[in-house]
């Protein structure tokens, strides 16, 4: 006949093997999901994470909300971790002491760098299209966005705009 102790031991070492089980898959289902986010180039804020509103309601967190921009647009990327930052203020660990941060540039902003290279915020001025001149059309329906602001329907899921710039 058992008795409670001896049931009471056999709980608890199951429960250990569970643990320890459920260590062994979560870091199976972390490599998955780090993948699947590197690969659909996913951030924090489509999760639903970060972004929040912080200590009040209203500020930046509010004015987001409103009109759907975000403080930057994400200019680099860490391929390992998925994290990325604007290329404003100080940066990230992952970034700090990197030699060349074209690697880790995020398709879309290879640009940027070479401007800068050129003569700093001069030549990146002079780099960028003036206001109102249609940078990028949509074939199908002949429709241009300048590149400023929200984008269009037609080009906000793309992930590579390569294909609908204007040729100069």
């Amino acid at each position: 006949m058992t008795t409670l102790h001896a049931i009471s031991a056999q709980i608890a070492k199951l429960q250990a093997q569970a643990e320890a089980l459920r260590e062994t898959e979560k870091a199976g289902v972390v490599a998955r999901i780090r993948e699947a986010i590197a690969v659909y180039d996913i951030s924090a804020q489509m999760l639903g994470f970060g972004g929040g509103k912080g200590r009040r309601e209203g500020g930046a967190a509010k004015r987001q909300a409103v009109n759907g921009s975000s403080v930057g647009v994400p200019k680099y990327k860490d391929p390992a971790t998925g994290n990325t930052w604007t290329g404003r203020g100080k940066p990230p660990a992952w970034i700090a002491g990197a030699k060349d941060r074209s690697a880790l540039l995020i398709n879309g902003s290879a640009g940027a760098p070479a401007a800068k290279a050129e003569g700093g915020a001069r030549a990146k001025a002079k780099a960028t299209p003036k206001v109102g001149v249609p940078k990028y059309a949509d074939p199908a329906s002949g429709k241009t966005w300048t590149g400023r602001g929200k984008p269009p329907a037609w080009i906000a899921g793309v992930q590579n705009r390569d294909a609908f710039l204007i040729a100069k």
